[in-house]
């Protein structure tokens, strides 16, 4: 459960090992803030937020990248290698224009480590890309659903089989009459294309794949 502490102000909230991370609804939409989080040992490590972006090209093909760290970072194209951010200063930002609907990767990094994020861009044509494509496309939106309780604990789009698989807490599979068509409808609205949707209840915890 999401909270926020005192000595953290309001724009961070507490995750996983009592982490002050920013809190996603005080980001502009579109934007993605590269900073510094504290860690258990005393010492900060890059962080980034958002790490996924989903943007629809109908309403704007602009990212901001915003660097509120101590660091200089560089910030690349981690899909095709076609542009790069370099020696990007702290306190300053940089501006990406998406030129095609699909799914990118973006690579941030500091002299001493990184951060990946990815974006999503939604379009009319977006059911003309490739199957693998949109799977990692719908892979990146239905992980919004991570931490929410919602019994979602893994979804990947490496599998032999083309799509998106979306595994299920099977304790979540009695708390509705035909759960895996509950889920499976879920998802699909989630979804605002076609791509194959496989929903699976496991009692593991699996690793994102894709």
């Amino acid at each position: 459960m999401q909270q926020i502490r005192e000595d953290t102000g309001e724009k961070y909230i507490v995750v996983g090992n009592d982490e002050c991370v920013l809190n996603p609804k005080f980001i502009e939409p579109n934007t993605m803030i590269i900073y510094d989080v504290a860690d258990n040992s005393g010492g900060t490590r890059l962080s980034i937020a958002l790490h996924d972006i989903v943007m629809d090209l109908e309403g704007g093909n602009i990212i901001t990248f915003v660097n509120d760290g101590l660091n200089t970072v560089n910030i690349f194209d981690n899909s095709q290698e076609l542009w790069s951010f370099e020696n990007v200063q702290p306190s300053s930002q940089r501006e990406l224009v998406i030129n095609g609907t699909g799914f990118y990767k973006i690579l941030v990094q500091n002299s001493r480590e990184d951060e990946s994020g990815r974006i999503v861009a939604l379009s009319d044509d977006t059911n003309s890309l490739p199957v693998d494509t949109r799977a990692k496309m719908a892979q990146t939106i239905v992980g919004s659903d991570f931490g929410k309780g919602v019994g979602l604990i893994s979804v990947g789009s490496g599998s032999a089989e083309p799509g998106v698989t979306i595994g299920i807490y099977e304790k979540f599979k009695d708390e509705h009459d035909d759960a895996e068509k509950y889920y499976y409808e879920k998802y699909c609205k989630m979804i605002p294309f076609d791509v194959p949707i496989r929903v699976e209840f496991t009692g593991m915890i699996v690793p994102q794949t894709g």
